[in-house]
């Protein structure tokens, strides 16, 4: 890898970014070409890219997601997964975002983003670190609430039916209930989205953390 893109490394970059660390190049596009066809380049989507496996700094896939689409958080399955809370191995990369659903196939697997709306969208937002690189990513709290809401035809109004959604069906384990904050929770309920499955979920950990 060429010691001009080195500042590149582990970055998402736009096409005016890239011809700026070509400028030795007479003919920067054509090196662009070159470079993708020798997979020295990632292409995400039109004008967007990450340097490939030889370029050192592994690419992280959370802020992947917050360029390809945006403005948008990753959350849902994708963090829980990350955060170690799924037993099971997550493709998609999941994102909350406040413009039209979508999903976009890369050469990095599939990033996946579903709409919520601007009352619920800022709540339980953090930065996470992953090799010197920050993402925005929904805290646990945000992330399990964001599963739910935006599950198709999920409608839970008791603490019994949450138990076992939470424990049978997604086969959480009971003990990380313990670790997540009831007032973030409660701050996500009383955003006025889906109030009701929110609160159940709030009662559900305040009775597990209880016990």
């Amino acid at each position: 890898m060429q010691s001009t893109l080195k500042k590149l490394e582990g970055q998402v970059f736009n096409h005016s970014v890239l011809v700026s660390q070509l400028g030795d190049y007479a003919r920067p596009n054509d090196k662009i070409s070159d470079m993708l066809s020798k997979a020295e380049l990632v292409p995400l989507k039109r004008g967007l890219y990450a340097l490939g496996a030889a370029g050192g700094q592994p690419l992280s896939k959370g802020l992947v997601a917050n360029h390809l689409y945006g403005p948008s958080y990753v959350s849902s399955y994708w963090m829980l997964a990350y955060y170690g809370w799924l037993a099971e191995r997550v493709e998609a990369v999941t994102s909350m975002c406040m413009t039209r659903s979508r999903h976009i196939d890369t050469p990095l697997g599939r990033f996946a983003y579903t709409t919520i709306p601007a009352q619920y969208y800022a709540s339980g937002l953090t930065f996470v670190q992953e090799g010197g690189i920050a993402f925005m990513a929904a805290t646990p709290e945000k992330a399990l609430c964001d599963l739910l809401v935006s599950t198709r035809q999920l409608r839970i109004q008791s603490v019994s039916s949450m138990q076992r959604y939470l424990l049978d069906d997604l086969r959480l384990y009971e003990d990380d209930l313990y670790t997540l904050n009831l007032e973030r929770l409660r701050r996500c309920a009383n955003s006025d989205y889906k109030t009701t499955m929110l609160s159940v979920l709030a009662r559900f950990v305040e009775r597990v953390q209880n016990d």
